[in-house]
């Protein structure tokens, strides 16, 4: 190599996830054949989680505190080193694949990338990969991920999602992986009514995977929300006179105009960040 040389920089991820890579051709195809409007309604989604998220995390954070008993504590954090989101073959919601990379995101992760199981990514999702500013999309067999657990490990602290379809590592070690499961129970529950005029195309790019079930169809009708408590839906879409029953029935409540947002409640930035802490005696000469 001469002094003109440009060195070249190895890539980050293991040698299966390299050649399952999505190429940039594919991307291109995909922005090109997804209508405008479902762009925009991604973006909308995408918009609200990363509102949601406070928007990216200072690089690193300290407080320190003295505290009873003599106690100083410090706390400190840092981004991953990695996060990698794992969906299975059917997993088709832009929503939900948003909600899980943009915490990642905000937190300031250095490398992000998405793993689809089996089947080709879905226009859809590639696009929204795309918005979120995620270039790394691979797409692999199950075969694929014997080894790779370990392999990501071997490259730092992160974390994998693992989204409907995904499984963890079972007894392969695992090291400096955390894992994290954001996966539905495949139903949402939507009250219908003259407040809540639900923009049914959006729903319909969001949570294709989805089943969704009208509350008209509850015991009792829309106004008896509690007793869908614990019938296993994931979400409820819901207007203001009854939001409050809602929050009873699932741990996510979506208003009109949130058609094309999701949130977990286990996602945040700070599941991405690295916690260190330094307990000390508070020392009394000052």
């Amino acid at each position: 190599m001469t002094s003109t040389d440009t060195p070249v920089v190895p890539p980050f991820w293991p040698e299966a996830m390299e050649r399952g890579r999505v190429a940039d051709a594919a991307f291109a195809r995909a922005y090109a054949r997804v209508p405008d409007r479902h762009r925009a309604l991604i973006k909308t989604g995408i918009a609200a989680v990363y509102a949601a998220c406070g928007g990216p995390m200072p690089a690193r954070r300290r407080h320190d505190e003295d505290l009873g008993h003599d106690l100083r504590l410090v706390r400190e954090d840092t981004p991953l080193d990695f996060a990698v989101i794992v969906c299975g073959p059917r997993f088709a919601s832009p929503a939900r694949l948003a909600a899980a990379v943009l915490p990642a995101l905000c937190a300031r992760v250095g490398e992000v990338a998405a793993v689809r199981l089996g089947a080709a990514w879905p226009e859809a999702l590639l696009v929204t990969l795309e918005l979120c500013g995620v270039e790394t999309a691979c797409r692999l067999g199950r075969r694929g991920l014997a080894g790779l657990w370990a392999d990501l490990a071997a490259r730092g602290h992160g974390a994998a999602v693992l989204l409907d379809g995904a499984d963890g590592p079972g007894r392969e070690p695992a090291g400096n992986v955390r894992f994290f499961s954001a996966k539905t129970a495949g139903r949402a529950l939507v009250c219908d009514g003259p407040e809540a005029a639900w923009d049914r195309e959006a729903l319909a790019l969001a949570q294709p995977d989805l089943t969704f079930d009208a509350a008209d169809s509850l015991p009792g009708g829309p106004d008896r929300l509690d007793k869908a408590a614990f019938s296993g839906y994931d979400a409820v879409y819901a207007a203001d006179g009854r939001r409050d029953a809602a929050r009873a029935t699932a741990g996510l409540v979506l208003g009109p105009g949130r058609e094309s947002c999701w949130l977990w409640p286990e996602l945040w930035p700070e599941a991405f960040r690295r916690l260190r802490l330094t307990a000390s005696v508070v020392d009394g000469s000052a």
